[in-house]
């Protein structure tokens, strides 16, 4: 029970502090939106039941604490409380990353949907781009942070960390070139 209940305040005060941070005073580069892993479910998003960030791992162990509390409340032996708990800690998970979170982005305005030009928005990329597939970038639209999945226009390869202009973006797909191919491009028409 100790546990489940440290757990539980700990998740919660970062929580708290996270929320207040990122909405009340507007602070938004402080980290919790790091990316923590590159999974890529083919046909279920599985990135969604895992924490992804900081934020994201503090929801999960409040609701692995809140929900083992219940377990040792109604006495269930902790070999079975503890994986029901993961287990609804990453269904909070996907429930926040597919309802929630849209939801919050639509009623603070801060909203990127699916009909928002992005068209010409600087970015980075944060997991390399092979010429033949596909990898991610992050962009920022209205101070906050974007990922999206992303392939190279002209088929070249775009390392890590490598400043990239997105063309368009289409079914959550960008397609995006170097920073530098544009430059080239805009140097060599003067």
């Amino acid at each position: 029970m100790t546990f489940y209940v440290a757990v539980t305040v700990v998740c919660v005060t970062a929580f708290a502090a996270d929320m207040i941070l990122r909405y009340m005073e507007k602070i938004r580069s402080f980290g919790m939106e790091e990316r923590l892993h590159n999974i890529k479910g083919k046909t279920i998003p599985i990135e969604d039941f895992i924490p992804h960030n900081i934020t994201m791992v503090t929801i999960f162990g409040t609701a692995l604490g809140v929900f083992g509390i219940f377990t040792k409340l109604i006495g269930l032996h902790p070999f079975v409380g503890f994986p029901l708990s993961a287990a609804f800690g990453c269904i909070v998970n996907f429930t926040v990353m597919h309802f929630i979170k849209p939801f919050v982005a639509s009623v603070t305005g801060d909203e990127l949907d699916a009909r928002t030009d992005i068209s010409g928005t600087e970015g980075i990329c944060t997991e390399t781009i092979p010429a033949d597939d596909y990898g991610r970038v992050r962009i920022e639209y209205k101070g906050r942070h974007y990922e999206f999945d992303a392939i190279s226009e002209n088929e070249t390869d775009i390392d890590k960390d490598e400043p990239i202009v997105v063309l368009y973006r289409e079914d959550g797909m960008c397609v995006v070139e170097k920073q530098s191919e544009v430059t080239d491009i805009l140097n060599e028409e003067s």
